[in-house]
């Protein structure tokens, strides 16, 4: 078989492929290849589109710096093909890929754990989803103070048109504080819900009272059938900024009963704010999953590995994004051998801090 990147030519058969993996319609006549991404298509000895995928290489949060990270979408197989190896050589193609152009992450979106941890990823990106009633806000709104200082008071803008330098600065000063959430560029500004005469999905910045900087940036949509205010996103530098925003929501008490956070970083003070009603719900939401391919790169500034410790790659990724805090979690983790409980407790310490991953875009 024969590995290689998708051309024009090459629209109809991933049509096909799609539309069987997927069970959708296709139409050849409107497809196009993606923009700032690769599609990697497997070919059989024949000539055939039995299996591809798309990939994009983007930059992450990782510490105080942003590391290369791909991000993998659309892995897609003809069923009378499968069980062959045209997916496996597909990633191995990406391994590949990774050494040559120095990536040190790898993301997707799973139909099945089970499945993609055979080429090295484990899941490790949670959030939080929270519905809260109406009339919460509404009360928090109230409970603010009635003349609030200029800076506090602030306003919010509606964007409309191309994403503005300021919104990508608020997104991506935001994003600079949680692992591996993705920075986004003016090539990703369709992330962002500036044509609200076209989708009715809308995206406003928060700007300080007093110096008119932008300080928070909120994206919602609302599901008039349901009555509910989903918040797809919610971005602040302050926590002015973050109040104002929830203050702003109950401007649609007339049209929802309830208010969705869709995707909070774990540790999120946002539920702490309506903590009194009985009637909220949370819910620990699976994102991506994760694949290290420069581990190097990754543990740069973490104390080193004992020489009796050894971990496999989806036992790291749980250690990087703080999902084992301690000793007795490592040794009963499959993949990983350790020699000593007192090397247990001083690498469950040397992670202790490591925070969740979020990644609010699709890929």
């Amino acid at each position: 078989m024969t590995i290689r990147s998708l051309t024009h030519n090459d629209l109809p058969a991933h049509c096909g492929v799609m539309s069987m993996a997927y069970h959708c319609k296709c139409n050849p006549e409107e497809a196009s290849l993606p923009k700032n991404a690769t599609v990697l298509g497997c070919f059989s000895e024949e000539g055939v589109l039995v299996a591809a995928l798309t990939y994009a290489r983007r930059e992450a949060a990782w510490g105080k710096a942003a590391l290369p990270i791909v991000c993998v979408g659309g892995v897609a197989s003809l069923p009378h093909h499968r069980h062959g190896g045209a997916v496996r050589m597909l990633f191995g193609e990406l391994e590949r890929l990774a050494r040559q152009e120095g990536w040190a992450f790898g993301a997707l979106y799973p139909f099945s754990d089970s499945y993609y941890r055979q080429f090295g990823y484990e899941r490790a990106s949670r959030y939080l989803q929270l519905d809260v009633p109406m009339r919460a806000v509404v009360d928090f709104a109230k409970s603010q103070p009635k003349e609030l200082p200029n800076e506090a008071a602030g306003q919010m803008e509606l964007m409309e048109g191309e994403a503005s330098g300021e919104l990508l600065r608020v997104y991506n000063a935001y994003a600079a504080g949680i692992p591996l959430m993705l920075r986004r560029g003016r090539e990703h500004a369709d992330r962002f819900y500036t044509k609200p005469l076209e989708d009715c999905r809308y995206c406003f910045l928060w700007r300080n009272g007093s110096s008119g900087a932008a300080e928070g940036m909120l994206q919602c949509e609302l599901d008039a059938e349901n009555r509910v205010l989903m918040v797809r996103e919610l971005a602040w530098l302050s926590p002015a900024a973050l109040r104002g925003m929830l203050r702003f929501m109950r401007g649609y008490a007339s049209k929802a009963d309830t208010v969705r956070f869709c995707a909070l970083p774990m540790g999120s003070p946002v539920p702490l704010l309506f903590n009194e009603y009985c009637e909220n719900r949370v819910q620990v939401m699976n994102g991506a999953m994760l694949r290290i391919y420069d581990a190097a790169r990754v543990l740069e500034g973490f104390p080193a590995v004992g020489d009796g410790v050894k971990l496999s790659p989806e036992a790291l990724v749980l250690l990087v994004s703080g999902q084992l805090r301690n000793a007795l979690s490592l040794r009963c983790l499959p993949g990983v051998e350790i020699s000593s409980e007192e090397e247990a407790r001083a690498l469950a310490e040397a992670f202790r801090h490591c925070g969740v991953p979020l990644i609010w875009d699709g890929f």
